[in-house]
């Protein structure tokens, strides 16, 4: 049995962070934005830092690959790792937004970050997939990325794990075999060997 904790958008919540942190995991995935801005990103540093062999993590739109690899060993923007016998691998930052953030990207460099990042068993993207409900926010706009899409349409990973649109938390979707998880700063706790999400 391989517990899997997945949380983001904890945005400088250093009380939910230390929370989430109790929990016993042999995984910890976050989907990004641990800050509003790079400033927190050395506190939430701190607070993770004894559990930095079982956090798997990609930045968000606030926080540069840069940052997160300089400070996370295990960092999957772009590249896979294992964990526990699970590929575990994933693209941060999110396709551009009109406020011009940390880490905006266009569809091209998507699309060339997931051809090569081949299969995984747990998808990590701060981005999540365009025409899912995961990607809608409460305007009805869809601010997902055909890429991510794409990504999961062909790889079919066990599970995605995605952010970025706050009033999305908590939403399960399915996408084929791919459970889909905006596991937001309340987190969502996977147990693979019965395939549950509880």
């Amino acid at each position: 049995m391989v517990r899997v904790l997945a949380f983001s958008d904890i945005h400088n919540d250093w009380t939910t962070l230390r929370s989430l942190l109790k929990e016993k995991a042999d995984c910890y995935v976050c989907a990004g934005d641990l800050t509003y801005n790079e400033k927190g990103i050395k506190e939430a540093y701190e607070l993770m830092k004894p559990h930095l062999d079982r956090i798997y993590i990609v930045p968000g739109n606030n926080e540069t690959p840069e940052t997160i690899a300089a400070l996370f060993p295990k960092h999957v923007h772009s590249r896979v790792l294992e964990c526990e016998g699970l590929r575990i691998g994933g693209i941060g930052g999110t396709k551009t937004t009109p406020w011009h953030t940390a880490f905006d990207w266009t569809e091209d460099y998507a699309y060339k970050i997931l051809e090569r990042l081949g299969e995984t068993d747990i998808f990590i993207s701060h981005c999540p997939p365009s025409g899912t409900t995961l990607a809608k926010t409460a305007d009805g706009r869809d601010v997902g990325s055909e890429a991510v899409r794409w990504y999961i349409d062909t790889y079919q990973p066990e599970y995605a794990v995605v952010a970025h649109v706050h009033e999305r938390a908590g939403v399960v979707e399915k996408i084929g075999k791919t459970t889909a998880i905006n596991a937001g700063r309340k987190g969502k706790l996977i147990i693979l060997e019965n395939e549950e999400l509880l």
